[in-house]
């Protein structure tokens, strides 16, 4: 299959990367420092799972030099929805699948205005994996799992089971499920409130999560998710709070969601796509989100003196 990783960051790395070791023809589109590395040198991976380089990756910073193709990895920054999806549309042919595994819950709606719904799936992901240096990728987490479903139909679709079995190959822990917003929700309920709190407090999970203060308004944010998920009709699993606590609180020392390095590093924050989202659509259906409210105040600010 013909795949374009749009963009080449972390995770769109590494997913890339794997596809790329299964035998697909993998185009990175990439910029700056990354984009010559990967050019250079080809991309390196170290990961808990063992190390592995793709030698000859293809690369360039201009979706219209790839062409249509047959799927197109979504992985940028949610601030960069929009824009990303304008640029990729020289690779969206009648046939493409789109499939996003960003943050968030309204990204693949974003995407699908400017390129067709018909075309887009979600694959939301846990995950640790960041650039650390040009060309080269970290994935340090245990897990790394992904449930990939469609939006618009209901059920487990022909393309859903082909891209599902092709990371299972790859060793991630993949799963087809019917409704693809359901697991979305699941992830938001933890990425909003454990990289919301981390991030505004400047403090690993592990080290956060020892305070029982800082336990109680991570349960206390979930359940506002939950809470404005259920409100909105989303199909979420009555425990799902519970589960992602417990996720949560079992993560290592040193384990950083990917908004508190932004923040360390003085780069722009998805906070609009987080807690901002929390509070704008539970507003929208009179349900009170203080948590997020405050993780928003605290890093909207933050995000703005951002680079």
């Amino acid at each position: 299959m013909n795949i374009a990783v749009m963009a080449a960051g972390g995770l769109g790395s590494y997913f890339g990367a794997l596809l790329a070791r299964g035998g697909h023809d993998v185009t990175f589109i990439a910029r700056g420092a990354h984009l010559t590395a990967i050019r250079a040198n080809g991309l390196s991976i170290k990961s808990a799972h063992g190390d592995f380089a793709v030698s000859q990756a293809q690369a360039t910073d201009n979706p219209a030099e790839v062409g249509p193709v047959d799927w197109i990895l979504f992985a940028v920054k949610t601030y960069d929805t929009r824009a990303a999806a304008e640029a990729m549309r020289p690779m969206v042919g009648p046939d493409t699948n789109v499939v996003t595994f960003q943050n968030g819950v309204e990204t693949h709606e974003q995407v699908g205005g400017v390129i067709g719904m018909q075309h887009m799936l979600v694959a939301p992901t846990q995950i640790v994996s960041n650039i650390v240096a040009p060309g080269v990728i970290e994935q340090k987490s245990p897990f790394r799992s992904a449930n990939v479903g469609e939006v618009v139909k209901a059920g487990v679709t022909p393309r859903v089971e082909w891209f599902v079995a092709e990371l299972k190959k790859q060793g991630i822990d993949a799963h087809a499920v019917p409704d693809g917003l359901k697991p979305l929700w699941h992830k938001f309920v933890f990425i909003a409130s454990t990289a919301g709190l981390a991030s505004l407090a400047r403090a690993a999970p592990y080290d956060l999560f020892q305070l029982p203060q800082a336990r109680c308004a991570l349960h206390q944010a979930m359940e506002e998710v939950y809470a404005v998920g259920k409100a909105l009709d989303v199909q979420m699993d009555a425990d799902i709070v519970e589960r992602q606590y417990q996720f949560t609180l079992k993560l290592g020392p040193g384990v950083k969601p990917s908004m508190q390095l932004d923040v360390e590093q003085g780069k722009r924050l998805e906070i609009d796509a987080m807690s901002g989202a929390v509070v704008r659509l539970g507003a929208a259906k009179g349900i009170a989100t203080p948590v997020h409210q405050t993780i928003y105040v605290g890093l909207k600010i933050v995000d703005k003196g951002a680079s």
